[in-house]
């Protein structure tokens, strides 16, 4: 009795250390990403694209490879998270190129005033362009897809905007550095700042309005404060996602091929789908709004508009043709992706 006693402690331990070698075997085969962005949970590109991207991932790879997202700035704001991948404090991220201020000089083409009329459609012709003069300014990342803003408004709280005579002087809050060029060419004063401080900012009279999406209007709950708005569709935004370019060859074949077949221009043109319903709910929010008025500029009248921002893609090809880059052919490529994703 007292031997088969023992032998069923030993058949115990025997196996229990089996499950424990087989559950650390399970675990080190488990590869383990993070993914970081700005935004926040509730943003409709966190529910809709990237938390379905690592779901994706996961089920193509039959639980193999887990994305954990870290939203909200967690593991870094706009301007620290593309250095952030680089270091591996994040293995992929959400960036904003304009943010940072020379640092994709190729990719800057896409700020150019007055081209998109949608997301969509900016993303098509960022992906129509890419490959030939925007990837070198990506060496050290794996792309897994980008797209392209709405087309940024201009919004105020002291006066409509009809004319480019109506925005001289005006302190507009401007997105980035090219938005802040952009807005003092048509003769206002940008204000820099970051989202959250605008609706003090307006409320105080800080500023006198905003060039922003007319999905921000509703994200950071703006409604109640803008009186006018001016759908002119100045310029757009362009936002990458990236991973770190070592981490991704360092994967076995599988989980780079299912990262593969998750990213890419589906899930681009699904994110800038996204953004444009984003726009469109923003947009309704204002007109629904008893304070607000919204004055759609017609074609024939951005003419004064265009012309005034026509410095600006001067002095890029200026700077852009100094550091090397066939910066004239690159504009004239850009218009081309245009007309033909009109």
């Amino acid at each position: 009795m007292k031997k088969l006693v023992v032998l069923g402690l030993a058949l115990t331990f025997v196996f229990g250390q089996l499950f424990f070698i087989n559950l650390e075997t399970v675990q080190a085969q488990t590869i383990n990403l993070k993914f970081a962005h700005f935004w926040s949970p509730v943003h409709n590109q966190h529910k809709n694209v990237i938390v379905p991207f690592t779901e994706q991932v996961d089920k193509l790879t039959n639980g193999k490879v887990k994305i954990k997202v870290y939203p909200g700035g967690a593991l870094g704001g706009p301007k620290q998270l593309p250095d952030a991948v680089i270091s591996g404090v994040a293995d992929m991220a959400l960036i904003y190129p304009f943010y940072i201020a020379g640092r994709y000089p190729r990719s800057s083409v896409l700020e150019m005033p007055f081209l998109f009329d949608s997301s969509v459609q900016g993303t098509k012709v960022i992906y129509d362009i890419y490959d030939k003069y925007l990837a070198g300014d990506y060496p050290e990342y794996k792309l897994l897809w980008f797209f392209a803003s709405p087309p940024l408004q201009l919004f105020s709280i002291t006066k409509p905007i009809k004319t480019l005579s109506d925005v001289k002087g005006m302190k507009l809050r401007a997105p980035s550095a090219y938005g802040t060029k952009l807005l003092k060419a048509l003769g206002s004063n940008p204000v820099g700042m970051p989202g959250p401080k605008i609706y003090m900012a307006l409320e105080k009279g800080v500023i006198d309005g905003l060039l922003t999406v007319n999905s921000a209007i509703t994200d950071l709950k703006l409604v109640d404060l803008i009186k006018y708005s001016t759908q002119l569709n100045i310029q757009s935004l362009f936002m990458a996602v990236i991973m770190n370019k070592k981490k991704y060859d360092s994967l076995p074949d599988d989980a780079r091929k299912a990262i593969d077949q998750a990213s890419g221009l589906p899930i681009g043109v699904k994110a800038s789908e996204m953004y444009d319903e984003e726009s469109m709910h923003g947009l309704k929010a204002l007109m629904d709004s008893p304070k607000a008025s919204v004055y759609t500029m017609p074609d024939n009248q951005k003419g004064s508009f265009s012309e005034a921002a026509k410095v600006i893609e001067n002095e890029w090809i200026k700077q852009m043709t100094a550091k090397g880059l066939p910066a004239k052919e690159m504009v004239n490529a850009l218009y081309q992706a245009v007309e033909k994703n009109k």
